[in-house]
């Protein structure tokens, strides 16, 4: 009887870089990829031992989903060094998975060396200016034929994916909040909250009342009701992507706000307090004292005492209800909440990116071009991959009046 194994190995593998794949994010996404015995993924980053250490502890415990496996190597990797692009070009990769951040203030070169290679490209970035403007590069892109999709993370790969499978309840969308709470017991927690650090002050408008309204990036401190064992957290304002993609889907929106936060509530209200001080800065002032602020505050967040192993991300949906059995109407708000339990939170942004590269590699090339992450993955294909974990989501419809 033929080894099926042997027929496996004899077909060539599909290459997959992830760089800063031994990272928070990076080395989850190599964990949910490595059950794909078609694949060969390549770990890279700036540490070569880290790499190698990792690409060659990943297969220490075997996945119960597949006796096959994808294989692994660890390399070094910068993506700032000059030749990049070369490196790229000799590894001959089918797919880069770009973890390497933070990606506020980051250029697209690394996206930009994929397209030259016509090698495909996702990234889990939740910085707005970097998500919304990718599409910049979709004309290289489609010339290419390469497919470039930024922010396969939280925002906004999860949240509109929550927005496609929740929206068909309502026959109108007035208002979306998306709130984020990251667990503190995890060292570089979350990429959202980290990068909160970074551009602490940023100005930018929300809708507010069917009105833009200036805000900032740190403002408006609010206490939201996770469920539990999370519990009730303090956030601010921040700006995702999902500020500015959800308007061009929904125009009619009256309210649009995107939140994070930090706990134990004491380093949440000095993070606010931050805010305001470098919103009131000039633009060099501003720099220089966020520069400071975002040293002491990453310290402070992975040194706090009392931190929680459990977080999560809430979304509130508010419109007109339709029931489509009796096509009654009426005024309402659907909450969907995904909580992540016991240390097992990092895992709810890295499984859009895991999921995406599914489709890409396995599935079928998704068409050409270079766009933001707006509902390339469906919710259910986001949580299939977060079965194993203690992950849990809720659904409450709340009919009004």
């Amino acid at each position: 009887m033929p080894d099926s194994s042997n027929q496996q190995s004899d077909q060539p593998r599909k290459k997959v870089l992830i760089l800063g794949g031994y990272g928070t994010f990076g080395s989850r996404i190599a964990h949910r990829l490595a059950n794909e015995p078609g694949l060969h993924l390549i770990i890279a980053g700036r540490d070569r031992f880290k790499a190698e250490l990792f690409a060659s502890r990943l297969h220490d415990h075997p996945s119960q989903e597949s006796l096959q496996r994808a294989s692994a190597e660890g390399i070094q990797l910068d993506r700032n060094s000059a030749d990049f692009a070369n490196q790229i070009n000799r590894l001959n990769v089918d797919l880069l998975i770009h973890c390497a951040g933070p990606f506020y203030g980051q250029d697209y070169g690394v996206a930009e060396a994929c397209i030259a290679q016509a090698c495909d490209y996702i990234d889990i970035a939740e910085s707005a200016a970097f998500v919304c403007n990718i599409d910049s590069l979709d004309a290289s892109a489609r010339e290419a034929g390469t497919t470039v999709i930024s922010g396969a993370g939280t925002l906004p790969a999860l949240s509109s994916a929550v927005l496609a499978a929740l929206t068909d309840q309502f026959s109108r969308i007035d208002g979306v909040s998306v709130h984020i709470s990251p667990a503190r017991q995890i060292r570089d927690a979350h990429a959202t909250q980290r990068s909160g650090f970074d551009f602490l002050g940023d100005g930018f408008q929300r809708i507010e009342n069917g009105q833009q309204q200036d805000t900032y990036s740190g403002n408006y401190l609010q206490r939201v009701p996770f469920g539990h064992p999370v519990g009730p957290r303090w956030v601010c304002d921040y700006e995702a992507p999902d500020q500015r993609l959800i308007p061009q889907h929904f125009p009619s929106l009256r309210s649009l706000q995107t939140t994070t936060g930090l706990q134990p509530a004491p380093l949440q209200f000095g993070l606010a307090a931050c805010a305001n001080i470098a919103h009131r800065q000039f633009p060099i002032q501003r720099e220089a004292l966020r520069k400071q602020m975002a040293k002491v505050g990453h310290w402070l967040a992975d040194h706090w005492p009392m931190r929680s192993a459990n977080g999560g991300m809430m979304m509130e949906i508010e419109g007109v209800l339709s029931d489509q059995e009796s096509g009654r109407q009426g005024a309402g708000a659907v909450q969907w909440q995904i909580l992540g339990l016991n240390g097992d939170g990092p895992w709810i942004p890295a499984a859009p990116a895991a999921a995406l590269a599914r489709k890409l590699l396995i599935g079928g090339k998704h068409s050409a071009g270079a766009r933001p992450c707006w509902q390339q993955v469906s919710l259910n294909e986001i949580l299939e991959e977060l079965t194993p974990y203690s992950v849990v989501s809720m659904m409450e419809v709340e009919p009004q009046g």
